[in-house]
């Protein structure tokens, strides 16, 4: 029978608070992986985040204080200050 599923098998959390998912969804046959693939995407500091998993909300909540966020929304303003 087969069956598909999709998990998220790495959190990693970068300096300046991004945060680096990997999603991967795994295909098997009777309980034999037949398919294996991987998707990243990255979230940054104050991004919505409520549509992945709560474990992985959680995690990322913890790591994502007021002083984290803060420090990201000051570094974009200097970013779009200096760009300007």
């Amino acid at each position: 029978m087969l069956e598909k599923k999709e998990s998220y098998t790495s959190i990693d959390i970068k300096e300046l608070g991004q945060v680096s998912l990997r999603k991967t969804t795994r295909v098997t046959d009777d309980g034999t992986v037949i398919s294996e693939s991987h998707h990243r995407e990255v979230r940054v500091p104050n991004q919505d985040i409520t549509d992945l998993p709560q474990h992985v909300q959680n995690t990322i909540n913890a790591y994502w204080t007021q002083d984290v966020i803060d420090a990201w929304n000051d570094l974009q303003q200097q970013i779009n200050e200096e760009s300007q």
